[in-house]
Parts: C-alpha cells; structure tokens; sequence
C-alpha cells in the first residue's frame, strides 16, 4: 500500500473492513496537532478524529487512497496518526515569464496540491493581471481577470488552500516601465546595466517616492479584493538599479538598504490598509539585517535560495533571531532548462526544510519560476512538487521519499514505471557533462550564448560527453515509446517529456557543430539537417504551449528558438 505522503505513524492490525462501511468523523479533537488527524479501520468501523477541518480533510484524502488500493481484498485495519511539521505548505507559479496557464490547467494544479496537501498557492505576477486601463502592459499577455482570481480562489477554498494575491511591487517591474506611460516611475527610465545579465534598455525598479506609492495603491484597490485571503505577496526583490538613478542622492546619503526598507515598509502598510498581511522576499534585507526591524510587525519574510548549497542555515538562524515569522522558499530547479535538474531540486529542498524546522519558520514555499521564456514542459515540474510535498509534510522525510513510485502512482498511472525513471534520468542529464552554471542547465544556456562564450565553455568538454547525451536521449525515446501512460493526460504528457527529449537533443548537437567550427565565430550556422530538426521542434514547441498554456506570451517565447535559424 503506498499512502503519498506516507504517513507520521502507521500501524496495521488484524483483519479487514468493507469498502462500503461509512465513517464516523469527530472535528476539534484536543490531543491532535493542528491539521492533523487519527484515521482508524476496524473490522466493521471506520472512525476519523481530526484536530480540526483541514485535518478531517486529510484523513479523507487518506482514507479514499487505501479505498483506491483495497477494492478487492476489503480495507486493511489499521490505525494512522498524521500532522505536518510546517503549518503552511506552499506553491508558487510564475505566470509573468510569458507562460500564463489556462483555467483547466490551473484547476488540475490545485487538484495536485490538494491531494499533496498543500494548503497555500501563489501565483507570482508581474504584469499579467488585468488591471483596468492599464491595457499597454497586458495587452497581449493572455492575462488572468477578476472572475477568473475568483473562480481560482473558491476551487481552492473548496481543497483547503489559500490562494495568496502576489504582486511584484518594487523590483522585476521591467514589463511595466519599457512602456513610455510609465517610464515616469522607473529609477532608471533610459535603462541600466545589470550586474549579471549586462546592459537593459528600460528599467525594472520603482521610483520609491509617492507617485510610485500612489500608483501601486491604485493597483492593490483593484486586485486585492478578488481573493478571500488576507495575505498578500508584495515581493521585492532584486531591485538591480536602485540608487543608480532618481534615488541616487538619498541612497548616497543614507545607502541603499535604509532607502529601500523605508520605501519597502510604505509598500507593507499599503497593504496593511486594504487589511492585508504582507510578506516579502527577504534577499535584500538579509544583506543587511538590522533593517527587518523597520518593517511592521505583521511582515512576514521569504527567505528563498536555489542551489543545493544555499545557506539556509545562517540565513535561517537570522530571521528566527528577529522572532517574527518566515517562510523557507527552495525551488523545483526547472527554470533555465529544458530537464530540470533533479540532484540540485533534491539537495535544495532538503536543506530548506532541515534548517526551516531548526528555527521553526512558519511556512514552506516551494517555487517555479519561468525565466527566459518559461520553456519546461509541465512534468519537469512534477518531481519537485512531490518532493516539495513530502519534505514539507515530514521535514525528515528521506525515507518516505521514493519519486519514481510516487510519480508513477500520482501522475502517470503506468503499467510500468518507465515515464517516471525517464523523467528523473532527464532531470539529472546535466551531470553527463563538465560544465556547471548556477542556477541553469548549461545545454539550455548553450542556446542563449554568444558563440565565442560557447567556444570557450566547450573546449573542456569533450566531444564523448556531448556524444553520450544524443545517444541518451535516442535511448528515452525508445523506452518511451514501449511503455503504456493511463493518466488521463497521457498524450500530453508524453508529448512534453518528448519535447524536453528532443530540444535536449538539438542543444547537444548544436554545441557539437559549434565545436567543431574552426572558422571565426560570426561565420557559424546551422547545417540544413539541424535546420530542419529546429523548425520541427518550434512546430512541437508551440503545438504542445497552448494545451495547457494561453497564447499570450507564446510568440515571446518561442522566438528564443527561432533566432537561432
């Protein structure tokens, strides 16, 4: 019998119970840790105590899982006693980098986390709601409306989550300010040079003056009353810029992170007026600690790390000091990659949750993010969401963790579990090569460098190594194509993991031809056959982004790929 996420304490006794014999449910047992439940079978009862709804919840969910597994044999008696270690358990998903998900898919998301146990959902936005008059910025991005926040927000309410409200408002507001009705706003309206990425030709951080507090007032008046939720995500991070524009002069004066806590405690009790209890990203306030304690006391951090060594625990033990309270945000590792990368989602969502439970952080937020293009297919997303799930039910979870079972059972219902061990093999294709990024699946980067930076990365890697990736993608395929998938999404899904196959493939390929061009850099191109694989493959691309994604954006994306035809 496998229960996801397996259960606190399970004991199995003598004998077995009618699948037809009702249950009795008792709710505000004392005894019973919040959300949890004890879920008993007897020969001929079936008896649920919960601390509460969201335990009752849970202990059913439980209950129809053996019923799924027992319906020939009768239900096995037992005795289970469960409660999560984090209170809250969430999921956040980019819907800002040109992939904007359709209802139905949204709808199958929350039934995911619902049978996860996930009790919270953010989607993270930038510039694709539809605010009124505000058209020039969301025009052509397919964006999520009033009703439909709201519909989202009751299929939630209905699975025991809470849809949070998330709106970027300080930094990564680029979508807004290249448009020149609101390059007014911008701390650096003819652009900047960003730190990493190099020069940007509009900016991407807020003014933090009262023309920039009056206009996302504006914003939170329209957007915050469409969610029953009374948290709101204000974000924050990253403002690349601030102080090297129209803040200049103060920051010079006081330095930047005293400008931007002032303007980032103004932004809180905006949304502390609209009665809501703001959260933010903590990265720049963990540079400089001392300015938590300018923020209202209902502010709750975000402490958010991505690599499998991210310090957690220091950063972890700062926050906890302050004695307010904190999520923990890891990441699936799939941006930037076409596969994901499953060792570093893995070591990065352990140590989150390890060094969360130590300081006791309030809430569990696991991300996805879209950079780039948002070009993952949906079941590279699916490794970290389970895993997301069972550590931040059972922060020491290791031994209830088993993804290929549990892939196998909750998504792909194979008569084999052959989809699940190609999609884990896929997720771990980056460790074929020599060449680490950060943050990145360097055969994704490969696509976006310049070809003289991809010479350079290329030549410590043998050509076997890139060999070895083509030759293993042809292997998946194979296998693929001899396994059965029941999930009710089957061609969907098999569709994805061949495009996550496919485009792997080409970048393999690509980086061999690119290799092995001895002529200057500016003289490469594709050859024919290469050419023609990559048509194919935006073909693919685009056919298989409107089945569970809206149009908007799409064109965006996609062009990523064309460019290099």
């Amino acid at each position: 019998m496998l229960l996801i996420p397996e259960p606190r304490k399970l004991k199995i006794n003598e004998g077995s119970c009618s699948t037809d014999t009702p249950s009795s449910l008792s709710i505000g047992e004392k005894g019973i840790a919040p959300q949890g439940y004890v879920l008993t079978i007897s020969p001929n009862k079936i008896s649920i105590k919960a601390a509460d709804a969201a335990g009752a919840y849970y202990a059913e969910q439980t209950l129809q899982q053996i019923t799924e597994q027992s319906k020939d044999v009768g239900l096995p008696c037992l005795r289970i006693e469960d409660w999560p270690d984090f209170p809250v358990r969430g999921y956040m998903l980019d819907i800002s980098r040109d992939r904007v998900p359709t209802m139905d898919h949204l709808f199958r998301l929350v039934d995911a986390l619902a049978s996860l146990r996930y009790n919270q959902l953010q989607l993270y936005t930038e510039h694709t709601f539809a605010y009124a008059g505000h058209e020039t910025v969301w025009g052509a991005a397919s964006p999520m409306t009033p009703d439909e926040i709201e519909a989202l927000d009751a299929y939630c309410a209905d699975r025991q989550i809470e849809l949070v409200p998330n709106q970027n408002s300080f930094g990564h507001f680029e979508r807004w300010l290249q448009h020149e009705d609101y390059q007014n706003l911008a701390e650096c309206p003819d652009g900047f040079t960003h730190p990493v990425t190099g020069p940007r030709p509009c900016g991407g951080t807020l003014r933090p003056n009262e023309e920039s507090l009056g206009f996302l007032n504006e914003l939170y008046q329209e957007l915050l009353p469409h969610f029953s939720s009374s948290k709101f995500n204000i974000g924050g991070d990253e403002p690349w810029e601030l102080g090297q524009g129209w803040s200049k002069p103060q920051v010079e004066a006081e330095g930047k992170h005293a400008v931007y806590a002032r303007f980032l405690k103004r932004i809180c009790e905006l949304a502390d007026s609209r009665n809501a209890e703001p959260m933010c990203w903590a990265d720049i306030l963990l540079e400089n600690p001392a300015f938590i304690d300018e923020l209202p006391d209902n502010v709750t951090p975000i402490l958010w790390g991505y690599e499998a060594n991210h310090p957690f625990d220091q950063q972890c033990e700062v926050l906890a000091s302050t004695d307010r309270p904190f999520y923990v945000a890891p990441g699936d590792s799939t941006w930037n990659s076409f596969t994901g990368r499953v060792r570093n989602m893995l070591e990065n969502i352990r140590s989150a949750a390890r060094h969360g439970l130590i300081n006791q952080a309030s809430g569990f937020l696991v991300t996805h993010w879209g950079d780039n293009g948002h070009p993952q297919t949906w079941p590279t997303a699916l490794p970290g969401l389970v895993a997301g799930a069972v550590f931040s039910w059972y922060g020491d979870a290791e031994s209830n963790l088993d993804l290929t079972v549990q892939l196998n059972r909750l998504f792909f219902k194979g008569e084999d579990r052959t989809a699940a061990e190609v999609l884990l093999e896929l997720g771990d294709v980056d460790q074929l090569l020599p060449i680490k990024i950060a943050n990145q699946s360097f055969l994704f980067t490969s696509l976006r460098l310049p070809i003289e930076e991809l010479q350079a990365k290329l030549a410590n890697c043998p050509e076997a190594a890139l060999e070895s990736v083509v030759n293993q993608t042809w292997e998946w395929e194979s296998v693929l194509n001899k396994t059965t998938i029941h999930a009710e999404d089957s061609a969907w899904l098999r569709g994805e993991l061949d495009l996550a196959i496919d485009l792997t493939r080409f970048a393999a390929q690509r980086c061999l031809a690119v290799k092995a061009h001895a002529g200057a850099a500016s003289e490469f191109s594709l050859s024919s056959g290469l050419r023609a694989d990559l048509t194919q493959l935006i073909g693919q691309f685009e056919k298989l982004w409107i089945r569970r994604s809206r149009i908007g954006g799409l064109h965006e994306s996609s062009q990523r790929l064309r460019k290099l035809l």
